[in-house]
């Protein structure tokens, strides 16, 4: 793959996980029942870490997003 084509890659991966960790804070302040937050999130946070073991994204943006989504199971648990 070109440096052009892991550019356009690496930007929709990050655009997603941007968009699911905003609708995962929308869901947390207005769900009463916040477990399908909680598994929505750890399942996000594997998905990461088989992109970085795959080489797909580079740790230092997964673990910025893993933090955040940790950080959002522990305000709504």
């Amino acid at each position: 793959m070109s440096g052009k084509g892991k550019l356009v890659g690496w930007t929709v991966v990050l655009a997603m996980w941007t968009g699911m960790s905003f609708g995962l804070q929308y869901m947390a302040h207005n769900e009463k029942d916040n477990s399908e937050v909680i598994n929505t999130a750890e399942d996000m946070i594997e998905w990461i870490i088989e992109d970085v073991a795959s080489g797909y994204v580079d740790s230092t943006y997964a673990d910025t997003y893993i933090d955040n989504l940790e950080q959002i199971i522990k305000e709504v648990r």
